[in-house]
């Protein structure tokens, strides 16, 4: 199977993604702030214009078009989606909001963030970082981490009024204003989404508003962040046969609350030592109506109403100088109470839950230049949650520059995720003596930078054990015993013109799960392209390509768990700006130009040929 793909794989770097800069700054995977350079972790960042290049209005759309991340969309905008990173269970990604974790383990899936709850156009950048970070992070930071950091304050007053509207009734409008009052920073926006009914029952509303404070003198500085968003969504559900087989017509109706916010202070003591005190709290409440699926043995007719509550403060320590030799020590505690309250119609007992767990946690953190071209980093972590062992998690890199282009990295780590709430206290289908999931992940690679072009190539190996599955014969969860085995190789690859006028990029990877049962939902192969040409001042066009390999889906709309294998397929999305005026803008993109019939699950069809437009206007 993998050489009938080389071709492709091949073909597709020649044509030529890698966005980060060389002097770019990471906050992802680090207790403090380092260059590019310094992180021995494979990376992926996005700026706000890249992003918006990808897609004009669905982070699920642009996230496709990263090496080895996969969403898995289950049609339109009202339905879940997951992501999965190298090929690792959908709640094995860790994703943060401005430094707040937004993982909700109340869900069915353990923890899975539906990527749909982010509006495209807060996002200032993206930063993603693959294999395990639990040494950094924690629990749940298995297969990596997604940081999603949204617009920030700005030296002098500005303000933009924007709005969008597409087919099928797709709108959104928003108003931000950003600046400086004396020493205060400060970034305001707020937003309004409707996703319209590109697929039959399928919709998404949300308004979103979004704070940003910030203090900075000689030596502290102090940040706020406060985000709420209200959403309503439908959908037919999840494994029903979507709108082209589920017999019965109705559908899932959710209404959520999202909230999160934080606060830091960080104080420069003296030239080789800061300390950083940090508190995030995050809130989800959701409240969730479901036909169920014909017939109703299987999944008959339910609802819940389910509030989760996440609290983190942790203090850091920076002792050394980050151009040479420096570390990071600190403590770290976290409390996450969720309860839900339900109903499944046929049976008498409530599927009510309510749990709560609080981890406290101890790391060191160690990088340093052992000489001029040689960077090595180390971490450990130590974490005791309440009435379970306690779990140590380390990580160890390398990166080594041969020469003024081209450089090596390799990494290793070991990553632990805790059992999800649903999956421990379910009534029905719960196991309180659950382990938590564990893993050792282990990548290496080369970058090479010179002149107008970037490639960055890593392979990947990752083992997982006691994974939380179902077990239909003991109608509970349980710890799987085999032991799942996933490797690949993926590829970036970027070159521009001195100017910038032209810009192409490509990017590919390559996944081989080895599992005793097929996992749904991950294209073994995944690759596409990107042309960026700015014809001049004024005008600017971009074209994506995406090419998705075969894929596993599961459904119960016959009656009976069956497993389809859903085709490949190409896709092709075209955009322009206009840049008007000084302040002005106007955007024009036409999405699936092609109009390619696939399907995202079974009977979930995807989107067809849609065109959008909109502006943006500064002043």
């Amino acid at each position: 199977m993998m050489l009938k793909k080389l071709p492709l794989l091949i073909s597709t770097l020649v044509a030529t993604h890698a966005y980060a800069a060389t002097d770019e700054i990471i906050v992802t995977g680090t207790y403090s702030p380092i260059s590019a350079e310094q992180i021995a972790s494979s990376v992926t960042t996005i700026s706000q214009e890249q992003l918006l290049a990808l897609s004009s209005h669905s982070l699920v759309d642009a996230l496709r078009q990263v090496p080895s991340i996969w969403v898995e969309e289950q049609g339109g905008p009202g339905g879940l989606t997951a992501i999965s990173l190298r090929g690792a269970e959908s709640n094995h990604t860790l994703v943060m909001l401005d430094g707040t974790q937004l993982n909700d383990p109340t869900n069915t899936r353990g923890g899975a963030f539906d990527a749909n709850n982010i509006n495209i156009d807060s996002i200032k950048r993206i930063e993603i970082i693959r294999g395990a970070q639990s040494s950094i992070y924690g629990s749940d930071a298995v297969a990596g981490v997604i940081h999603i950091i949204t617009i920030e304050p700005t030296k002098n007053a500005q303000q933009n009024l924007s709005a969008s509207v597409g087919e099928d009734g797709y709108k959104t409008g928003s108003f931000s204003t950003t600046g400086t009052l004396d020493k205060i920073g400060y970034a305001v926006k707020l937003q309004s989404k409707d996703g319209g009914e590109p697929i039959k029952g399928s919709t998404a509303e949300s308004k979103e508003a979004l704070v940003k404070l910030n203090w900075i003198s000689d030596a502290q500085r102090v940040d706020f962040t406060y985000r709420y968003l209200d959403g309503e969504k439908t959908t037919f559900p999840e494994q029903s046969g979507g709108s082209l087989f589920a017999v019965n017509r109705d559908l899932d109706h959710s209404e959520y609350t999202d909230q999160n916010t934080a606060l830091a202070w960080q104080w420069q003591v003296n030239e080789i030592w800061r300390s950083k005190v940090q508190a995030s709290w995050f809130n989800r409440q959701e409240t969730l109506t479901s036909p169920g699926i014909i017939p109703y043995f299987a999944v008959p007719p339910n609802g819940s109403d389910t509030d989760f509550t996440r609290e983190n403060i942790s203090w850091v320590n920076t002792i050394g100088d980050e151009k040479s030799v420096w570390g990071n020590i600190g403590v770290e505690t976290k409390h996450e109470s969720g309860d839900s309250k339900g109903y499944i119609v046929g049976i008498d007992i409530p599927p009510d839950f309510a749990l709560d767990r609080r981890i406290n946690s101890a790391f060191i953190n160690l990088n340093g230049y052992a000489t001029e071209n040689l960077f090595l980093q180390a971490s450990g972590r130590h974490d005791k949650t309440e009435n379970l062992d306690a779990k140590d998690t380390g990580q160890v890199g390398v990166r080594y520059q041969i020469n003024s282009a081209l450089s090596i990295f390799g990494n290793a780590g070991k990553g632990y995720k805790l059992p999800g709430f649903s999956a421990l206290g379910h009534p029905l289908v719960g196991n309180p003596d659950l382990k938590p999931e564990t893993a050792t992940t282990r990548d290496v690679g080369f970058e090479w930078k010179q002149n107008n072009t970037a490639i960055n190539i890593s392979y990947f190996r990752n083992t997982y054990e006691n994974l939380i599955d179902f077990d239909s014969d003991l109608f509970r969860n349980v710890n799987r015993t085999d032991i799942i085995d996933t490797r690949g190789v993926e590829t970036e690859v970027h070159w521009h013109t001195q100017n910038n006028q032209w810009q192409l990029s490509a990017h590919a990877s390559y996944a081989d799960i080895d599992a005793q049962h097929p996992l749904m939902g991950r294209p073994q192969v995944k690759a596409g392209a990107n042309v960026i040409f700015a014809l001049n001042d004024s005008w600017q066009f971009n074209a994506n390509y995406l090419w998705v390999d075969e894929r596993f889906a599961s459904s119960l709309y016959t009656g009976e768990s069956v497993i389809e294998t859903l085709d490949t397929y190409n896709r092709f999305d075209l955009g322009a700006r206009w840049q008007a005026t000084n302040q002005l803008s106007i955007n024009v993109s036409i999405e699936n130009i092609t109009d390619e019939k696939y399907y995202n699950d079974v009977g979930f069809p995807s989107v067809g040929r849609s065109g959008f437009i909109g502006f943006n206007f500064n002043f």
